[in-house]
This record gives structure tokens, C-alpha cells and sequence, in this order.
């Protein structure tokens, strides 16, 4: 089978296309054909050996894929063979779902929506699942809060956004130039920040005044950036850091935190999925607004798998505004 790999630490010049025998699924595997997968910022950072998961090489890369079941392990429960599955992304240094064929442990997967088509439903569990966890186990967001999101274009941003939505949060999104300012109210943002264009720890009091922003959800990452809102967080607010699109690791802002009672975190969805009570959590949580229809990923545009690189840069261009997925079958 053909799946994507890399042998060394760089950029998306970095991957290839190796051909590797099919393994056989262990007993809690579940070894399925990839129809479609979907690229995250994540899988950058993970190639540039900035990632929380470090590789070991040569190494597979991606974790959000859907496809039809060919092979389970002997303690498999959940799924047969003929079932279509979508992958939920986890810490894992072992598995990766870029390719023609896929293996993943059977408490990572889950059968697809109904109501999803293939390119959506390998595009929603890194979206929902960072944005849950980060707003009602991190930021404690409940109705009436406020909520900055920044860079909301991100389709972990958009999936935030919609999700403080629904727990009836006022959310301030943000983006670097006036180009996604409309997307963003279209998306149901109730302020946009464009950041070139002024001051946003300003317009962050201007907009929350006396009560401040309850949670900040930033994947940016820069030092200076954290000093464009942290100063506006309510009493005993708090902010998480999950990403690094500045490439800039941050300087802890000590005097921010302690004059406010405020906290710094740094988050990774993948804490929380490790434990299986609080996966399961999540997984109903999201499910349940895919039924209802609250939650419906927005897909930006669809790459054949031979131009999967191609689809890197893409999305290195900043261009985008849903995810980016790859049909491995035309």
C-alpha cells in the first residue's frame, strides 16, 4: 500500500509516498481503506519536530481520516468489516492515517454522521474535540461570557466559535487583515478584531468593558501577541495556547497572571482523549450537535492524493477558510 511519510525534520518537502505491506490489525486494531483524509496545522508542527507528539522515523503522519473497514482485531467490538469509520485524532507516535490504508487503536473511531458527506466527515473531530475541551474543561465558558477566539478563520477557531455559540458565550473573533472580516460575521462572530488594523488589546475593553474577556482561545502563540489581550481577561479569566502559526515559543507572562488571578494555559486536546471517560465525553457532546445540526464542518477545498503536498503549501498559504482534505480515490 502507498502512504505518506517522512524521514527527516522540515517542512512539507519533507514527505513522500512510500510503498509498505498492508499490516495485520492487532486485537484492539481496526485496519480500514482510506476514502479521504483531512490536513491540520498540527501535522506541520509535527513535521518540524515542534509538535507535542515527536516522530519516530521514518514516520507516518496524519490523524483525522474516513474509510471503509477491511480487518479488526480479535477484541474488536464496535466495528466489522464493511463498516465506514472516521478517525479521532490521539498521542500517538505509532499511527498515522495519510495513505491508502490506515490502522487505529478501535476507542479512536467512531462510525461516520449520516448526514456528513466523506469530506466533511474527515474534517469535524480535531475541530470540535479542541474547541470542547479547551471552552468547558479549561475556560469554564457558560452563557452570557465572553470569548475571544483568535485567528478565527482556523477551522479549530471556526469550530470554537460555533460551540460558544451554542453554550450562549459572546465571542470576539479576530483575523490578521480586513480579507476574512466578513467571513467571520458570516460564521456568526459577534465582534471582529482586525489585528493590522489597530490597537486589540484597546478594542478588547472597548468591547468587553467592565467585565472583561471570561476565555481567550489563541493558537498563534507569540509573545507579543499574548500582550495584546491578557491584560483584558476578567478576574480569574484565562487563556489557552494551543498552536504556534508565529512560530514563537512564549515568554510566560508572570505579572499579567498574578495582578488579574488569571491562567495561562498550555493546552493540547490530546491530555484529554487519553483518558477514555473524558473522550467519551466529548465524542457525545460533539454527536450530538452533528445530529441536531449545530455543527456542520465548512470544507475549503479537495486535493487528489498525489497532490497532497501541494495541499501542504495551501494551506501554509493562509488562504484557505474550512478545512483541506484529500480523496485518495477519485
Amino acid at each position: 500500500m502507498k502512504i505518506l511519510r517522512f524521514h527527516r525534520i522540515g517542512g512539507p518537502e519533507v514527505l513522500q509516498f512510500d510503498e509498505v505491506p498492508e499490516n495485520k490489525p492487532q486485537e484492539k486494531e481496526v485496519l480500514f481503506r482510506v476514502e479521504a483524509f483531512a490536513l491540520n496545522q498540527a501535522d506541520i508542527l509535527f513535521i518540524n519536530g515542534m509538535h507535542y507528539t515527536q516522530p519516530n522515523f521514518p514516520s507516518r503522519i496524519g490523524s483525522e481520516a474516513v474509510g471503509e473497514v477491511v480487518g479488526v482485531g480479535s477484541k474488536v467490538t464496535k466495528f466489522k468489516k464493511g463498516d465506514r469509520v472516521t478517525s479521532i485524532p490521539f498521542y500517538t507516535q505509532d499511527y498515522g492515517v495519510q495513505g491508502e490504508y490506515a490502522t487505529v487503536p478501535e476507542m479512536y473511531l467512531t462510525k461516520v454522521p449520516s448526514k456528513y458527506s466523506i469530506e466533511e466527515a474527515t474534517s469535524f473531530w480535531m475541530q470540535y474535540l479542541t474547541a470542547y475541551y479547551a471552552l468547558f474543561k479549561l475556560g469554564k465558558v457558560v452563557k452570557g461570557d465572553y470569548v475571544f477566539i483568535a485567528a478565527t478563520s482556523g477551522t479549530a477557531g471556526q469550530g470554537a466559535l460555533k460551540l460558544a455559540k451554542d453554550a450562549g458565550a459572546i465571542v470576539i473573533g479576530s483575523t490578521r487583515t480586513v480579507v476574512k472580516k466578513d467571513f467571520l460575521f458570516e460564521l456568526g462572530a459577534d465582534f471582529v478584531i482586525v489585528t493590522e488594523e489597530g490597537n486589540t488589546l484597546e478594542r478588547l475593553k472597548e468591547i468587553t468593558k467592565d467585565k472583561g474577556v471570561k476565555f481567550v482561545f489563541n493558537p498563534i502563540g507569540s509573545t507579543s501577541f499574548n500582550q495584546q489581550y491578557m491584560s483584558a481577561l476578567s478576574f480569574g479569566g484565562s487563556a489557552a495556547i494551543y498552536g504556534l502559526l508565529d512560530g514563537e515559543l512564549p515568554i510566560f507572562p508572570i505579572l499579567d497572571v498574578v495582578r488579574n488571578n488569571t491562567t495561562l494555559h498550555g493546552y493540547s486536546m490530546f491530555n484529554y482523549v487519553m483518558s477514555e471517560e473524558s473522550l467519551e465525553e466529548g465524542k457525545k457532546y460533539v454527536l450530538e450537535r452533528i445530529e441536531n445540526g449545530t455543527l456542520k464542518p465548512i470544507v475549503d477545498k479537495v486535493f487528489a492524493f498525489k497532490d497532497t503536498i501541494k495541499a501542504y503549501n495551501y494551506m501554509l498559504s493562509g488562504k484557505q477558510k474550512g478545512k483541506i482534505v484529500v480523496k485518495t480515490e477519485n
